[in-house]
């Protein structure tokens, strides 16, 4: 079931961010980095449950079994080269690995989307680590093509990650 996140839920989906985080990145972040996000927990439910409150993005969450396992953040696009009137942007999807291939990251994907289109958004982009092969099938798979030129680099955990930011096809 997806459905917009509550408060409530702030726990869960800093839980879910951090575990997702967990298996996802493991081979493109240091394991200690990564255990050391167990820690953030207490700070990341405080973001979780302000972003919530405010309202100023979309978040959508899913549920199976009456446990969140997936979440999605969608809002105008924070970028600063695009028009956030006509632009939207997928901020954040995570799943659980457990439900990997099961159609929950579809589902969110797809609410997501629908929220964007109800805002009156006529494209959206989204940021991926660029070896993150099984997201980038993902959104390749959607029809999203990467933008020539548009790339960033983060540091975590004292690594270097390159982003590629991906834009949906009118």
């Amino acid at each position: 079931m997806i459905r917009a996140a509550r408060i409530e839920d702030a726990g869960d989906i800093a839980w879910v961010h951090i575990r997702s985080w967990q298996q996802a990145y493991r081979e493109l972040m240091p394991a200690d980095y990564l255990a050391s996000l167990e820690a953030t927990q207490p700070r990341r439910e405080a973001f979780w449950r302000q972003s919530i409150e405010q309202g100023n993005e979309a978040v959508f969450v899913a549920e199976v079994g009456g446990r969140v396992v997936g979440w999605i953040v969608v809002s105008p696009s924070r970028d600063e080269d695009v028009d956030p009137g006509k632009t939207g942007e997928v901020q954040a999807l995570y799943v659980l690995a457990e439900h990997w291939g099961t159609g929950v990251g579809r589902a969110l994907w797809l609410r997501g989307l629908q929220h964007l289109a109800s805002l009156g958004l006529e494209t959206a982009t989204l940021w991926v680590l660029a070896e993150n092969r099984r997201a980038v099938r993902f959104y390749q798979n959607a029809g999203w093509i990467a933008q020539a030129e548009s790339s960033r680099t983060l540091t975590r955990g004292g690594c270097e990650l390159e982003e590629v930011r991906y834009q949906s096809q009118k």
